[in-house]
This record gives C-alpha cells, sequence and structure tokens, in this order.
C-alpha cells in the first residue's frame, strides 16, 4: 500500500501543479478578452486570433483544473444520499464511481480524443476563419487533460481504498473528503 500512496501522491503533485500554472491561464484570459474588446471598441479593430485564443484558453482551463478539482473535492456530486453516508460508505461510493465511470470515461474520451488530434495533426487543421489559429494543439489538450483526470481518479481510488484498510484516516462525515 506504501508504494500506492507513493504513486498516488506524485499524480496529486503533477496535478496540483498543472492546477497552479493553469491559474494564470485565468489572468491571461481575462486581459486577452479586455485588450480585444478595447480594441474593438476604441479602435474599430479585431482579430480572429485573439478570439479564439480566448476560447482556446477558456477551454484549457477546463481540461486542465478540473484534476485539481478532484483532487480538492470541488467537483459536483448528488449530495442527497451522499451526505447522509457514513464516512466508510462517502469512501465505498467514491471508489465504485470512479472505478465504475470516472476512469473507464476518461479513458474512452481519451482513445477517442487521439485520434480526433493525429487527424487534425496530419492535416494541419487550422481556422477557417481569416488569421485564426491552428487547432491541432488544442485539439492535443483534450486527451492530455482527460489523461490527467484519470489519472487523478486513479489517486482518489487509491486514497480511498487507503483509507478503507486503515492505511489512512477515514473522512470526517461533515467534509466528505479524503
Amino acid at each position: 500500500m506504501e508504494f500506492l500512496l507513493g504513486f498516488s501522491a506524485l499524480i496529486d503533485r503533477l496535478n496540483r501543479r498543472v492546477g497552479q500554472i493553469t491559474l494564470w491561464l485565468v489572468l491571461l484570459s481575462v486581459l486577452l478578452s479586455a485588450l480585444t474588446a478595447t480594441l474593438r471598441y476604441l479602435l474599430d479593430w479585431g482579430s480572429n486570433a485573439m478570439i479564439e485564443g480566448q476560447w482556446f484558453m477558456f477551454g484549457l482551463i477546463f481540461l486542465f483544473y478540473a484534476p485539481l478539482t478532484l483532487q480538492e473535492r470541488g467537483h459536483v456530486r448528488v449530495d442527497i444520499l451522499y451526505n447522509r453516508l457514513p464516512p466508510r460508505g462517502q469512501v465505498l461510493v467514491e471508489i465504485f464511481g470512479g472505478l465504475l465511470f470516472l476512469v473507464p470515461v476518461c479513458l474512452l474520451i481519451l482513445v477517442d480524443a487521439w485520434g480526433y488530434f493525429l487527424i487534425a495533426f496530419h492535416q494541419n487543421e487550422s481556422s477557417i476563419n481569416p488569421g485564426g489559429l491552428i487547432w491541432w494543439p488544442m485539439k492535443l489538450a483534450i486527451p492530455i487533460g482527460f489523461a490527467l483526470l484519470a489519472l487523478q481518479g486513479v489517486s482518489e481510488i487509491i486514497k480511498g481504498l487507503a483509507a478503507l484498510t486503515g492505511h489512512r484516516p477515514l473522512p470526517t462525515a461533515t467534509t466528505g473528503g479524503h
């Protein structure tokens, strides 16, 4: 179990670092949005690349911050029954949810998105808009983001198993986290 917990800690550190870097995209996206609006209204000038850059950053924020959101227990869940369960029941829900839904769906999306990226890369896909951006780098971000989310799911499963086997404390009933 110590090896698995070490692997889990490595995944947690990786996703925490990716999340910290991703936070800078929020600031960059806000600044780019403000610049785009300012140039449009003050100078009557626009750029498709700037608009698409905003879209791309918005997508990257969601893709690359999702694993840290899962790690910090900030994801959306139906709490009607979950909060009424004892800590051991909550951990079991997290483990089975990860094993039956989160990790398999992430892997399916990862595999499908990888093919989607390869097609875009081989065609050097870019925007149909004049002055737009190339799109294949963004399409590469999709499988990377879902790989990171799947890894975080594995980390959460490991931490849940460790809690059930006494290698980590069970979460308190009020927080629901590990």
